[in-house]
């Protein structure tokens, strides 16, 4: 809603508050009551004036009465839209929040919900205004400034807020009797602080290391408002809304940063960040372009300009438009060939291989497997993933050192869709292993190879197909696949009888013993490509 203003905005429309003694503000007990603020069922009298009570609410409710902490409504913040995934939250209650005032309570963990509307303003000068309490009972406030006058307790409570200003200004002192009014209304003291923190970004720092992240909030929000021009400190409040998974908040401190400082990074970092965990993709990407001129490209940030470039391009086709679509893909590649060459992470990697797949660039994604496959040993859950990649660029050697990798810690069962590319993989190497077979034979016969050196190829060749059975036994395959996979174990246990029966030959020269060998060879691919036969009429 337009009149749900973002606290961070409003922080900057009083100025007077950046001016109060610091001996004032030095230290800061923190409370833990949250107050939500809701949109106002009608349009206030004047907009600035509206912004500027809202603000002043924010100060003094925080400062003057016990340490409330206001918290404005958004229909996009990340907790209410999860809410609404869970079904905790009606929809409704996104568009009509007065009607669920205690359902958007509950979620946001506040204790009271209320609306407060300018009714009359001297330009930007609030001069009346009106309220309702929704929760978590229903009351009317109104104020006039034209009907009472301040008093002298009102001067008093807010003074250290007026800094040298001569005369209580309207906003602090409205904010102050809907407070007090409130407050009446809970029937409640104020809540009690907790021991005084000093008010400077340390101390947020030891509360965020602590995991005390709301009074973290609290005490740079406080910061902010001594310090409204201190692009350091919407920073650490965007890290901290950030951590807390209120993206949207988030967002807008770190936006507030980089108006601040067009070259802080760290903000641009978070824009980029926060985006993406809103789906925001164009603003992820404009943040990552940013990010370009900084001399290092760091990989976290060349992998989201590649995700984000990569969705707006899913987005383009979507819509029709062929010629976006392609300058998307185009950009996305370039962020995932910078990415190739500035990270050894393999998902990472992994990521740039599936993404340069769909934008056909099999080339860049056959280098980001070559890149990563030396470290999917070390990450099995990675392995099925790269199996499916490498199959699909026509690379079932990668697939099988993969797939090798992925059942080396134990039995295996895949999908089916898994499995069929497992079949693939070591359909290669299968035929590989037969080829090998015929071209060191052929080579022995026309004496290009020594005993010795044919028997070297030999004991590899046994290595490797000794391999190949004991990885395919490690698979467990579907059910329908059940009958016709024994075949294939067949066929890779004579190969490997074959290839023993082949090493004896070589020592002895019997003619008897290599005609056997040539006889299991035989049986071995036959019994393949019978596999392979029914396989396909299963798939």
């Amino acid at each position: 809603m337009r009149y749900a203003v973002p606290l961070i905005t409003l922080l900057l429309s009083v100025t007077y508050l950046a001016v109060q003694p610091p001996t004032d503000r030095s230290l800061l007990g923190i409370g833990h009551l949250l107050i939500l603020l809701l949109p106002p069922p009608n349009a206030p009298a004047n907009n600035d004036a509206q912004e500027a009570v809202v603000t002043a609410a924010r100060s003094v409710w925080q400062k003057v009465l016990g340490g409330w902490t206001v918290v404005t409504f958004h229909k996009e913040s990340p907790s209410l839209l999860r809410a609404r995934s869970e079904g905790k939250l009606p929809e409704a209650a996104l568009t009509q929040p007065q009607e669920y005032a205690d359902k958007l309570c509950a979620v946001e963990g506040a204790k009271a919900a209320l609306w407060l509307r300018v009714t009359r303003s001297d330009e930007k000068m609030p001069q009346a205004i009106e309220g309702m309490l929704l929760f978590p009972s229903k009351a009317q406030f109104s104020a006039d400034l034209q009907e009472q006058k301040v008093t002298d307790d009102e001067k008093q409570a807010l003074s250290p807020l007026m800094g040298k200003a001569m005369q209580v200004p309207n906003d602090l002192l409205l904010a102050l009797r809907l407070g007090k009014w409130l407050q009446t209304q809970l029937a409640m003291e104020p809540p009690q602080p907790s021991p005084a923190l000093a008010l400077d970004p340390k101390t947020a720092a030891e509360l965020v290391a602590a995991g005390k992240l709301e009074e973290a909030t609290q005490v740079l929000s406080a910061l902010i408002a001594d310090n409204p021009t201190n692009p350091r400190l919407y920073l650490q409040l965007g890290e901290v809304y950030e951590r807390r998974g209120r993206f949207d908040d988030a967002a807008l401190e770190y936006r507030r940063a980089t108006q601040l400082q067009g070259d802080f990074w760290e903000a641009w970092k978070g824009i980029a960040r926060t985006a993406a965990k809103r789906a925001r993709w164009n603003l992820a990407l404009d943040a990552v372009r940013r990010l370009r001129q900084l001399p290092a490209k760091e990989p976290a940030y060349l992998a989201l300009g590649a995700q984000a470039a990569t969705a707006l391009a899913a987005d383009a086709m979507r819509r029709g438009r062929d010629h976006e679509r392609e300058a998307f893909l185009k950009e996305a590649a370039a962020f995932d060939e910078g990415l190739i060459q500035a990270t050894d992470d393999p998902k990472l990697l992994l990521d740039a291989a599936e993404r340069l797949v769909n934008a056909r660039q099999g080339e860049l994604a056959i280098a980001a497997l070559q890149k990563a496959l030396p470290k999917f040993s070390s990450e099995p859950n990675l392995s099925e993933r790269v199996i499916i990649v490498a199959v699909s660029l026509k690379r079932p050697d990668i697939a099988y050192q993969s797939l090798v990798a992925l059942v080396s810690k134990g039995e295996y069962a895949p999908s089916r869709e898994q499995f069929s590319a497992f079949l693939t993989a070591m359909d290669a190497e299968a035929v590989r292993l037969f080829e090998r077979v015929r071209d060191s034979v052929t080579d022995f016969d026309m004496q290009k190879l020594t005993r010795d050196d044919m028997m070297v190829r030999l004991q590899q060749l046994n290595a490797d197909a000794d391999r190949l059975l004991r990885t395919a036994h490690s698979i467990k395959p579907p059910e329908a696949f059940a009958k016709v996979y024994d075949r294939r174990l067949l066929s890779y246990d004579l190969f490997l009888q074959a290839t023993v029966l082949l090493m004896q030959w070589v020592e002895t020269q019997e003619d008897l013993i290599r005609r056997r060998a040539v006889i299991y060879y035989e049986f071995a691919r036959m019994e393949l490509e019978g596999a392979v036969s029914e396989e396909r009429k299963i798939r």
